[in-house]
């Protein structure tokens, strides 16, 4: 993390406002490092959830990472308790909007001063996006659309290569030098649907016929999964629950592909790079908000039941997307 009383002048202080889950702050990387590139000498500090913190604190886009404190008027007296020169509201959500309209004093109201810089989606912020484009373009796009507003032209990639400076953090039980392939088995898509037991029982003996040891992870343990992978592979890795997202990405970093429905996790590896192959049924869409990264396969069926093993392993041997 940058030393906000060492690294930068403040001149100018920035609020960026992004409380979502990890999904959305994957999503958010080319805005952050954005931000940071358009504003540099200026004081940047990120509002985020409490189970990002850790990982926001690590990267290099912000002088302070502080917890969301979850309600409206939390929310509203964080930004009305400091003097931001500019708030860029990368959540764009209905409490955000009410936020903006709260936090004006009573000046302010009657015109007397001019409001903060906004950037987002509430009517009458300096910096209004409309964000008429959402239905067709991707989260990401759609983001770095709303930051032009405020006149950020830079556009950089996303990356996830400051990660390594936190290599010492890593503590999981597994040695990155042997081959290995990630089961990223959380739910997935708009109703939480997961690849069946049976389907990574059976990839999990696949991986370990390739010499590729079954690392599971996941937010919480998925006993039917893990039961029915460790019967069939006894020396799989169960790290659900146990890997923090730094570790995840020295994790994707190592492993030779990561397998899993449309959840955040995938989200994260794939950016990270790691060769992914993702699983949507009809409730994920990948021209809105799919996974990106160098080297990403998209398997799309009206079940994921009807997605075959032998569709994993073909993807897995191309680099043609499905």
């Amino acid at each position: 993390m940058i030393n906000s009383q060492s690294k930068h002048d403040k001149k100018q202080s920035i609020l960026v406002i992004q409380t979502k889950s990890l999904k959305s702050f994957v999503h958010a990387l080319r805005a952050f490092s954005a931000i940071r590139m358009h504003h540099d000498g200026a004081g940047i500090t990120l509002v985020c959830s409490k189970a990002m913190l850790d990982f926001a604190r690590v990267a290099p886009y912000f002088d302070e990472v502080i917890p969301d404190p979850g309600s409206v008027l939390g929310l509203c007296s964080l930004v009305r308790g400091q003097t931001f020169n500019r708030v860029y509201d990368l959540d764009a959500s209905r409490r955000t909007k009410q936020v903006f309209n709260l936090a004006k004093t009573w000046r302010q109201r009657l015109g007397l001063e001019q409001p903060i810089p906004w950037c987002g989606h509430a009517k009458g912020c300096s910096y209004f996006y409309t964000n008429s484009d959402r239905a067709a373009a991707h989260c990401s796009d759609s983001l770095m659309t709303q930051i032009g507003v405020a006149g950020i032209s830079e556009h950089p990639p996303a990356s996830l290569a400051w990660v390594s400076r936190s290599v010492g953090t890593f503590a999981l039980p597994l040695s990155l030098s042997e081959p290995f392939i990630l089961f990223a088995i959380d739910p997935g898509g708009v109703n939480g649907v997961q690849w069946t037991p049976d389907h990574y029982a059976e990839m999990a003996a696949v991986s370990s016929a390739r010499g590729e040891r079954p690392v599971l992870i996941g937010e919480k343990k998925a006993q039917h999964i893990t039961e029915a992978v460790v019967e069939v592979v006894p020396e799989t890795i169960n790290l659900c629950g146990q890997a923090s997202y730094i570790e995840l990405v020295f994790l994707a970093w190592a492993a030779s592909c990561a397998i899993g429905a449309d959840n955040s996790f995938m989200h994260l590896l794939a950016a990270a790079g790691c060769r992914s192959v993702v699983l949507y049924d009809p409730g994920s869409d990948a021209a809105l908000s799919g996974h990106r990264g160098p080297d990403v396969t998209i398997l799309r069926r009206h079940t994921l039941a009807s997605i075959a093993v032998a569709e994993v392993v073909q993807a897995l041997n191309s680099k043609t997307i499905a």
